[in-house]
């Protein structure tokens, strides 16, 4: 409905538009950790925030409960933690990064619209 929307405002004002559909299911799960390691510097974070993330974050370990028991704890090498305070802040980071390089991308015209004709 929202995209409709969009394209109508669009037409009605005769501005061009690129709308990209973004499926964020188990999107928490998928976040890479050398692109947020990365973010965080460029974005100026210090290096006593970025240590204290490599602590809390980064150097994680985890075990899975199989029939009720504990597997061997494993490294846990990308994502951010469900429930944790910090994961929606980290993750609203990452989707503001991803809408600049989407921004950037159209602007150097990597991605092309197309004429939307209609009422």
């Amino acid at each position: 409905m929202i995209a409709n929307e969009v394209v109508d405002l669009a037409k009605k004002k005769g501005k061009y538009c690129v709308l990209f559909k973004v499926d964020f299911e188990k999107a928490y799960d998928k976040v890479n950790w050398n692109f947020l390691r990365s973010l965080l510097k460029k974005t100026g974070f210090g290096e006593g925030w970025r240590k204290w993330m490599e602590f809390l974050f980064f150097s994680s370990k985890m075990s899975v409960l199989v029939n009720g028991s504990p597997t061997k704890k494993f490294v846990v090498e990308r994502g951010l933690r469900q429930g944790d305070p910090l994961s929606p802040f980290l993750f609203v980071l990452v989707t503001q990064a991803l809408s600049m390089l989407v921004s950037r991308a159209v602007d150097i015209g990597l991605y092309k619209g197309f004429d939307v004709k209609g009422k």
